[in-house]
């Protein structure tokens, strides 16, 4: 008998699937063609607001301005923004974007003269504040947690002292509270007293503009330590500015706020240089 054969059919090889992937980038289809055509063309778009949209977002660092009247904090601050500039008398807030060459930044100061990165900028805000006697509180509420440092600006030819000093312990009072506050991160704010209009006859230098506000500032310390209680009334805890003891910068600067005095007049543009350099070193 003749052997039994079974006939078994070959099956079809299974498909290709990158031949068939291929045959489909290669023969799209018009509803893929158009979806390829808007990708190609909106992810460009996307990526550009994405990006420029962070950059926007970020927060500048802001300096505060503050001062007596007519001490010269806005004709400073925009002298500093654009010179020459023109004297006026603020009545609301105003705020300049400024930047300084990356070199002044305390941490640039260790790299190579050669290293690209110093041939940048550091951007930042410079927000001023009215003088006025009234609007003084307000001012001084403005400096936050957030604020990079505080620049009190004074005119070193002025002939009186005590409304300067009442003003300035004010403001350092405040910087003060805000670094005792629970949670606080920071272990120093910076304070500058610029004094201004050096250029005057009359005007006294920084160091002893420094000494003259260190009394004065003690007097106003006693002053608000003796607070009068009605009757009746209980004495509340007053918060003394530097700690216990006679009032000195130095006592100051140990409990984080350090201050800093500067000399320099608009009319020779000296701001520039001064306060870019404190600056720097405060971001």
């Amino acid at each position: 008998s003749l052997p039994h054969y079974t006939n078994i059919m070959a099956s079809p090889p299974p498909p290709d699937n990158t031949s068939s992937l291929l045959m489909s980038l290669l023969n799209p289809t018009p509803l893929a063609a158009v979806v390829a055509v808007i990708t190609i063309i909106l992810t460009p778009l996307l990526l550009h607001f994405l990006i420029f949209r962070t950059r926007d977002s970020t927060t500048l660092p802001t300096f505060l301005l503050l001062g007596p009247a007519s001490s010269g904090k806005t004709t400073l601050m925009t002298a500093f923004a654009s010179s020459p500039s023109e004297t006026r008398t603020s009545q609301s807030p105003l705020s300049l974007e400024c930047n300084i060459p990356a070199s002044l930044t305390t941490s640039q100061k260790f790299r190579s003269t050669n290293d690209p990165s110093l041939r940048g900028v550091h951007r930042f805000l410079l927000q001023d504040t009215p003088g006025h006697g009234k609007l003084r509180p307000h001012a001084i509420e403005m400096i936050s947690a957030d604020t990079r440092g505080v620049v009190f600006v004074l005119d070193a030819s002025a002939q009186e002292w005590s409304d300067a000093a009442e003003y300035l312990y004010g403001v350092l009072l405040r910087v003060q509270k805000l670094l005792d506050t629970p949670g606080n991160k920071r272990d120093v704010f910076p304070v500058l007293v610029a004094c201004n209009k050096s250029d005057l006859f009359t005007a006294l230098p920084a160091g002893r503009i420094r000494s003259v506000l260190e009394t004065e500032l003690e007097k106003v310390r006693e002053g608000r330590s003796r607070g009068v209680v009605g009757v009746g009334e209980e004495e509340e805890e007053v918060d003394v500015l530097g700690g216990g003891g006679g009032f000195t910068f130095e006592a100051l600067e140990e409990l984080g706020v350090k201050v800093v005095f500067k000399s320099a007049s608009t009319l020779t543009d000296g701001w520039r240089l001064s306060l870019g350099e404190w600056v720097g070193e405060s971001l």
